[in-house]
């Protein structure tokens, strides 16, 4: 009989037992959760769950209680678009609800011991999605669970049995490092767009020739306050949300990631116009947490550089086989040697009087995403 631990704070829990079942799984991993968690203003309740087998963890999941909050993008943002901000649903919420997966993030929801059989995986996949439901009854809250990839095809079979209701998410962008070095990068490109060459290095002189230096930064303590800027200028530019993260966001980084953290800063005359987060583990990396000057910085394309040459151009000598790069500019980013991952949202209503009308939004916003994604399918 295995033993259930539920815990308020991975802090709870010890590091090395939750990462010897993380793998690449960046979003999943101790030092993300812990940050995220020290880091978000007015974070949700989160849960870790951990399953032990005689004081070792052998399954874990974490999931978030989500109340609603307009101040803060959520999943009636991406169910209901444009429409979360008319005044004719402004009572229309997918909230409060139970939130599982990697927050912020991408990656397996659930996590097993490499040492289960197949048999025994498939058991503790339900006790854990057991144990978040009853999570939910308790907060009288819906359930979903956000960016599920085809990676995860029994997971999703076992949801479709639990009577979830499913809908297509942001499709993710992703590059695979197949070469030696950049040049080969560009080599790699021109197969499919052959313009590309002479654009990337136009991109790169201007980038050089309006005096900026893109390196990484081995020390914040002095650029905290302008790195932070950068990050709200950048959000506040695409977003009707305020940033949630709190000052010290990148010393937190530093702290819990360690050498397995990067970041990237653009600079002009000695001021930083431009920062980008690369966190790794293993041969995997993830490029997060953008932040442009734009004033500054305006046709340098300080952007394309920071946020694309330069992790490609280092990928190989580190070993990173493979980039993932957020969910937006599909058009830009498949240009530039990305591709693209279907994800999956997955929900069940708190009420069963919701489940007639849920049934229907959700069947409605299928057909919509698959025609408004279409294009990326073309690229």
């Amino acid at each position: 009989m295995y033993d259930v631990k539920i815990h308020n704070s991975i802090s709870e829990v010890k590091k090395e037992c939750w990462d010897s079942l993380t793998e690449n799984n960046i979003f999943m991993c101790y030092a993300w959760l812990k940050t995220f968690e020290e880091t978000t203003n007015n974070p949700p309740l989160p849960y870790y769950i951990t399953i032990l087998d005689d004081e070792k963890i052998i399954a874990a999941s974490v999931c978030y209680f989500n109340k609603r909050n307009n101040n803060i993008r959520s999943i009636d943002n991406i169910l209901l678009g444009r429409l979360n901000n008319s005044k004719w649903l402004k009572n229309i919420s997918f909230l409060p609800a139970v939130n599982c997966g990697p927050k912020n993030g991408y990656g397996t929801h659930f996590l097993f011991s490499k040492e289960l059989k197949q048999n025994e995986i498939n058991k503790l996949q339900n006790q854990l999605i057991d144990i978040i439901e009853n999570i939910a009854v308790k907060h009288k809250a819906s359930i979903y669970f956000s960016n599920i990839t085809n990676q995860e095809i029994f997971f999703m079979q076992t949801l479709t049995k639990r009577r979830y209701y499913k809908t297509k998410g942001l499709p993710l962008n992703y590059i695979d490092i197949k070469w030696s070095s950049f040049d080969k990068f560009k080599q790699h490109l021109r197969k499919k767009y052959p313009s590309m060459n002479k654009t990337i290095a136009r991109e790169i002189n201007k980038n050089r020739k309006s005096g900026i230096a893109i390196k990484e930064l081995q020390n914040i303590n002095n650029h905290q306050q302008r790195l932070f800027k950068l990050l709200e200028m950048n959000y506040e530019k695409y977003n009707s949300t305020a940033l949630s993260l709190k000052p010290d966001y990148f010393f937190k980084i530093k702290k819990n990631f360690g050498n397995n953290s990067f970041i990237y800063a653009a600079i002009k005359e000695e001021k930083i116009i431009g920062v980008i987060v690369e966190l790794r583990r293993n041969k995997e990396a993830v490029l997060t947490s953008v932040g442009i000057d734009h004033n500054i910085s305006k046709n340098d394309f300080t952007y394309f550089n920071i946020a694309f040459y330069e992790p490609i151009r280092n990928a190989p000598e580190c070993g990173i086989e493979r980039i993932y790069g957020g969910n937006a500019l599909y058009k830009t980013k498949a240009r530039r040697g990305f591709s693209t991952a279907d994800t999956y949202i997955f929900y069940k209503p708190n009420y069963g009087l919701l489940n007639y009308f849920v049934k229907i939004w959700f069947s409605i916003h299928y057909l919509w995403m698959t025609r408004k994604l279409s294009y990326i399918k073309q690229l």
